[in-house]
């Protein structure tokens, strides 16, 4: 009797055993790599040198001898065998020194949604208007320019074809003009308290008060200029002494 309740309790805790649940295996955290904090990001600086790097960050996980300005810090930290955390660091260097750094995943977490605010497009702004007299002034101090350096071609270039003093013909006044400005040994042409006034599109009337120098003869005379634009250009059609 004694023996049979023995083999009883025995198959009964045998049958307690087997009816309970299987333990699952411990599995520890696996960290892999060089973690970086944010403290050592921060003292991450362009222009450091590979010791200063290697300093700061430890020595990287990844380094190919075959592309040695290239440097991979990577880290993994696994528990329970499921990936929590994954960090990626890429140091490009020139030389010696660090020259770009590109983080090529952040840590691995849920993020909130971040709504970009809506982009203001420029609008073109109105290109300002040319002003036409500015032209003008030009064309008349690259004509009294002309005059002073004596340069006979430029200085009759100045004026339209047709254009002629009155009670003289074209020819005799370029003649006239070559002798005036071939004989002075120097000329000076110095044009002062100018006004332009325009009239229309093409043509314009400008005022100044000119200062003539030379070793032979001085003066100094009120005088207008009427212009007309001719192509790009603008000519002078008559000019007028002012008393």
């Amino acid at each position: 009797m004694r023996i049979t309740l023995v083999l009883l309790s025995t198959l009964l805790a045998s049958c307690s055993y087997l009816s309970s649940p299987v333990l699952s295996p411990y599995k520890m955290d696996i960290r892999q790599g060089n973690y970086i904090t944010p403290e050592m990001r921060e003292k991450l600086k362009l222009g450091m040198s590979k010791q200063q790097v290697r300093y700061v960050l430890g020595t990287p996980m990844i380094s190919d001898a075959f592309h040695s300005n290239r440097w991979d810090y990577v880290y993994r930290l696994e528990q329970r065998g499921e990936l929590v955390e994954k960090q990626r660091l890429t140091l490009y260097f020139e030389g010696d020194n660090l020259a770009r750094m590109d983080d090529g995943s952040q840590p691995v977490q849920a993020a909130p949604a971040i709504v970009q605010p809506p982009v203001a497009i420029a609008q073109p702004q109105p290109v300002a208007k040319a002003d036409p007299s500015t032209d003008v002034l030009k064309s008349v101090q690259a004509w009294s320019a002309a005059w002073s350096a004596k340069n006979v071609s430029g200085y009759l270039a100045a004026y339209t074809p047709d254009y002629k003093p009155q009670g003289m013909s074209r020819k005799a006044w370029e003649k006239q003009r070559l002798e005036r400005i071939s004989k002075p040994k120097a000329i000076e042409v110095e044009l002062s308290e100018i006004s332009a006034s325009m009239q229309g599109d093409s043509h314009a009337s400008v005022t100044f008060t000119q200062r003539y120098r030379s070793d032979l003869y001085r003066d100094s005379t009120r005088k207008t200029l009427q212009l007309e634009k001719v192509g790009d250009a603008w000519l002078i059609v008559s000019e007028q002494v002012v008393k």
